[in-house]
């Protein structure tokens, strides 16, 4: 069924005739194909044109694997649902049960079901050279992949506004993508044990009907969401982390399939290679296909691995932000270039300018807690005996694998710096186990060692990522920023190598990305971490 609106939308299909050009907006002074429509599951329609839209706002947060956001439109006189029927055009509106009247299309009515859909297509238009002509690439799925935001929403919450003139009102819907809500609503069946080929099945024992965790996931995902239900996916093979343990699941009668997926991933690690590191679950915005990677695997896409000492940008790399506003010209500062970032990166002049950006510090009551040793305690039951795994997750091996797999990627990001150095310090408290925490997990088998740091130190390898030290920005948008992405952040010009200048520049993780449109205007904001400094800015490491 997304498939469908989405392609039936007007306009979504083919952005090159005539009749979508209306389709076409000027959005910081580009041309952008905005199509942003109300549909209801039972076929009601409304398009919503950009003047009747005050905000529009779209978030990507890499801790989630779907969009969700929020639009206002103004609903003066309840404009949004007095719209009467009217005729249909070019046979575009074909969604489920079409409600018709010979040739026209009902009027869009809420449902309050959330099966009220938003469906939004946005796409700049890349090759304009011609005026007569709209000239996107909507078969260019290298484009599609990199520019396009086509996705189905569910409304899952309304508010109303009420202005100051007599009957001025705004509508402000809240919306997250539709896979997610169907995740949250449809009960889960789903067994590893379906997915074992034997003939005695019934005789085998819980660990011989396991699976790999990352097959578990991706066999869960093209199983939850079935043709039969209208909602198809598909799973990108290449970069969905198997892993190298194994799981036998069945859900509860009480889980619903957000429950099912979210247990599958907490208990997913990666391979050897990988140090069995944390997996995220991405779904693309364009075509709808899942993908899941180790945390590691994405790190090694920032920068290009490359033998002389000038690194190039890794395929993960976008674009490189300068802090324009912040030049130094003190005589107390010995000013040279230095560049913080990679060689040859993309740099947009009028989108990758930062005037203003705030960079705050881990916060230390919460890091305190979360980045620290977690003894995890399980019970064998073959062996009956209960058992302690803390080596493996004491502070000193996560802040290991933390510098292995997010630190060194960043070897040489600087022609200056040969090195890089984390930068997440323990203190004396937590080296010594005077600060633990302690977790319990169901599987203690022998053979789900790997499995268990699912649940002791990967979880404080996420806390290193998301309570990192972040920089926040607003620059003008462009649809090419995701989350899961690398940036770099660098001074305009000359600077001095001070201290703070290794701390804050150099190569990001986007972990949010906001698209914020109002009116004729398109501003992105990101929040971003560095997981790691060009000196060993720690006076005294060994104090507490």
């Amino acid at each position: 069924m997304a498939t469908t609106i989405i392609q039936n939308n007007p306009g979504a299909d083919n952005l090159n005739t005539d009749s979508n050009k209306r389709f076409i907006n000027l959005i910081n002074n580009n041309k952008y194909i905005f199509n942003v429509s109300l549909i209801t599951a039972d076929g009601r329609y409304q398009e919503l044109r950009m003047g009747a839209i005050n905000n529009l706002v779209i978030e990507d947060n890499f801790a989630n694997f779907y969009h969700s956001g929020y639009i206002v439109l103004n609903n003066t006189f309840d404009a949004v649902e007095r719209v009467v029927e009217f005729e249909k055009e070019n046979d575009c509106v074909k969604a489920q049960g079409t409600a018709r009247t010979n040739n026209k299309v009902k009027g869009y009515l809420m449902r309050g079901d959330a099966r009220d859909l938003l469906v939004v297509d946005i796409m700049p238009i890349l090759d304009d050279d011609d005026d007569s002509k709209v000239i996107a690439p909507s078969n260019d799925e290298d484009a599609n992949t990199v520019f396009r935001i086509s996705l189905v929403f569910a409304i899952y919450n309304t508010e109303e506004i009420l202005g100051n003139a007599p009957g001025q009102k705004f509508k402000k819907l809240y919306f997250w993508d539709i896979h997610y809500e169907l995740l949250k609503e449809k009960d889960s069946y789903f067994t590893t044990a379906n997915f074992i080929e034997s003939e005695t099945l019934s005789q085998l024992d819980d660990g011989e009907r396991g699976i790999l965790t990352g097959d578990a996931i991706k066999n869960f995902l093209t199983e939850f969401f079935s043709e039969e239900d209208g909602w198809e996916i598909s799973v990108d093979e290449e970069n969905f982390d198997k892993g190298e343990s194994s799981i036998f699941f069945s859900s509860p009668a009480k889980f619903k399939g957000i429950d099912a997926l979210q247990y599958l991933l907490s208990h997913h690690s990666s391979s050897n290679k990988n140090n069995f590191d944390q997996g995220f679950l991405r779904l693309d915005r364009h075509s709808s296909t899942f993908s899941f990677k180790s945390l590691a695997d994405i790190f090694k896409t920032a920068l290009a691995d490359v033998s002389n000492s000038d690194t190039s940008i890794g395929s993960g790399y976008l674009e490189t932000f300068k802090l324009g506003a912040y030049s130094e010209s003190s005589e107390c500062y010995n000013l040279e270039r230095v560049d913080f970032t990679p060689a040859g990166a993309l740099f947009l002049d009028k989108y990758g300018t930062i005037n203003n950006f705030s960079y705050d510090p881990m916060p230390g009551e919460i890091t305190q807690q979360n980045i620290a040793t977690v003894a995890v305690h399980s019970y064998d039951f073959d062996c009956k005996q209960f058992q302690i795994d803390q080596e493996r997750n004491s502070i000193t091996s996560t802040l290991s694998v933390f510098k292995d797999n997010y630190v060194e990627t960043f070897k040489k990001a600087s022609k200056k710096f040969a090195d890089v150095y984390e930068n997440v310090f323990p203190g004396d408290y937590r080296i010594a186990n005077k600060n633990i925490r302690n977790t319990y997990t169901i599987y203690g088998a022998e053979g789900n060692e790997n499995l268990r740091l699912s649940q002791g130190r990967n979880k404080v390898l996420y806390n290193t990522i998301f309570m990192n030290s972040c920089i926040n920005f607003r620059v003008p948008g462009t649809t090419l920023r995701q989350a899961g992405s690398f940036i770099g952040v660098n001074f305009d010009g000359a600077s001095s190598t001070s201290e703070f200048n290794k701390k804050l520049l150099g190569v990001y993780l986007v972990l949010n990305v906001k698209h914020i449109f109002s009116g004729s205007e398109y501003f992105n904001e990101l929040r971003c971490v560095k997981t790691y400094n060009y000196d060993k800015l720690l006076l005294n490491p060994e104090s507490k």
